[in-house]
């Protein structure tokens, strides 16, 4: 249920039929769910001392920005100008866990706000707050002012119930974790966190996908970041080596598989202007050069289609940069594949959303070469 007040204070329940019937003057039964209802008095508690323990570390310039507290989760944003390193992360889950760990009493008292704010209490992100305010204390690091629910010892739960304050302590929250820290805005940072029982199920779970891993990886849980490593370096390395083969595959495809490439010489520049197939940009950079040192005087100019998306490449050798720029012959070529491109005078790329229209990009390269040669 959700729940409001009336502009005398009283507490509305709002809630959602979801059988049967209701009508006016119906007498009704309400009971609260004691589980969920310690679940995110938990949570609360621990926004409240994530809250201290970010001022203590970040600075005093943090400030609560939002948050949400629920059975399962917590999420406090807070202002703070960058992202919060994976140290600082772990500085800050570390000493909110110690702050938990403390069995601090939670202690609540109500006074007027003015009292309150003298008292060094900390308002919540601009909160309205009425003439008599709650403010709740953990021990001498968090005294802030709020109106919800807290942590409480198992025996106290009756107080859940009835809504009164609370003999509590910051034991019952058990364990905190951060799950993510993200930003939301500019100048506005996120974490995420869990409590509890949730953060218990968590950390089990990721160390059944870890154990799971390096079962898979056939070595210890200690050493299954090492091993993640080398084999992503190993398939770098094997992408790398598979790109150079396709592109020298490329070549001889080009050159008809005996060596002497098909040289067209465009009134007295010898050129190789053709389409061909490879994989990727790199492959297709690593095709041009091979083409480019056979040629040793000349323009190669190739068309791919790769990913759905035209590829297209000049290179021109050194020798001839006096003559012809290879970004200004690819500009004037992609418009045919729908795109655009430029580069250096002995080298440019570029892409196009139409690979159907190679052959005519591939027939206006050599229309330009022409024209200035």
């Amino acid at each position: 249920t959700d729940t409001i007040k009336d502009p005398t204070g009283l507490i509305i329940h709002q809630g959602a039929i979801q059988s049967g019937t209701i009508r006016k003057d119906q007498t009704v039964s309400l009971t609260v769910d004691i589980d969920k209802r310690a679940a995110t008095a938990r949570n609360h508690t621990a926004t409240h001392i994530l809250h201290a323990v970010l001022r203590n570390i970040l600075g005093d310039h943090v400030k609560q920005a939002g948050s949400l507290v629920a059975p399962d989760r917590l999420r406090f944003d807070f202002t703070h100008p960058s992202r919060v390193t994976e140290a600082t992360r772990q500085q800050i889950e570390t000493e909110v866990n110690i702050r938990i760990w403390q069995n601090t009493i939670v202690e609540t008292h109500e006074m007027a706000a003015e009292t309150a704010l003298q008292s060094g209490a900390t308002a919540l992100f601009e909160e309205k707050y009425g003439d008599q305010v709650r403010v709740v204390s953990l021990g001498d690091f968090s005294r802030e002012l709020c109106g919800g629910t807290h942590a409480s010892r198992t025996g106290d739960i009756g107080l859940f119930i009835c809504g009164g304050t609370h003999a509590s302590r910051t034991g019952d929250i058990g364990l905190f974790i951060i799950v993510a820290e993200s930003g939301v805005a500019a100048g506005v940072r996120r974490i995420e966190a869990m409590t509890g029982k949730t953060a218990l199920e968590y950390l089990q779970s990721t160390e059944r996908y870890l154990s799971a891993i390096s079962r898979q990886l056939r070595t210890t849980r200690e050493k299954t970041a090492e091993m993640v490593a080398k084999l992503l370096t190993d398939q770098r390395a094997n992408i790398k080596q598979v790109e150079q083969l396709k592109a020298s595959l490329a070549a001889q495809k080009v050159s008809g598989g005996d060596g002497e490439t098909d040289i067209e010489v465009l009134n007295g520049v010898k050129t190789i202007i053709q389409t061909i197939s490879v994989d990727s940009p790199a492959a297709l950079r690593d095709l041009a050069d091979r083409l480019a040192d056979r040629v040793k005087s000349g323009i190669v100019v190739l068309g791919t289609e790769s990913a759905g998306k035209a590829q297209l490449i000049v290179k021109v050798t050194k020798d001839l940069t006096d003559r012809f720029h290879a970004g200004q012959l690819i500009k004037a070529i992609a418009t045919e594949v729908g795109g655009s491109g430029g580069g250096r005078p002995d080298m440019a790329q570029a892409g196009g959303s139409q690979p159907e229209k190679l052959a005519s990009a591939l027939e206006k390269a050599k229309q330009k070469i022409q024209e200035c040669a």
